[in-house]
């Protein structure tokens, strides 16, 4: 397994993403702006793109905040932990940028996994395209 870090939205995470957010989960507005002031992480298992996570400066909410965000794993490679292992590779990077908070968009039914690695909720459930989110932290 291996991961590699972009500072542009590479075809392969589009296609990872479309596959996981658009085709299966039914989300229309995968693509923004944020991509364009993001690090990407791809993870590769055997030279195959399988997951992929972005990770900004969230200026809005501090200097030292970052936003980890669009975290996609492909079906067939979701028991190998790949989703916890590229949260860790994105706080690594945050680390060495002077990042000492990250922020979540959590799926409300994807909260127990942020859960486990080590987020907290803040406030109360939104909606995002219809599906119930909820903002989480971490502190570094």
């Amino acid at each position: 397994m291996e991961f590699k870090l972009y500072n542009e939205l590479p075809n392969e995470a589009k296609s990872i993403r479309i596959n996981v957010f658009i085709n299966e989960q039914g989300f229309e507005n995968e693509f923004d702006e944020i991509d364009k002031i993001s690090h990407h992480i791809l993870c590769f298992v055997d030279n195959k793109s399988v997951g992929t996570a972005r990770f900004f400066k969230d200026y809005e909410k501090s200097s030292n905040t970052f936003h980890i965000g669009r975290i996609a794993v492909l079906k067939e490679y979701r028991k190998l932990h790949i989703g916890n292992k590229l949260i860790d590779f994105a706080e690594k990077e945050i680390k060495k940028l002077g990042g000492k908070k990250i922020v979540i968009s959590s799926q409300v039914r994807a909260k127990g996994f942020y859960q486990k690695c080590g987020f907290t909720e803040i406030g109360d459930e939104y909606l995002d395209e219809s599906c119930p989110h909820i903002e989480m932290f971490k502190l570094l």
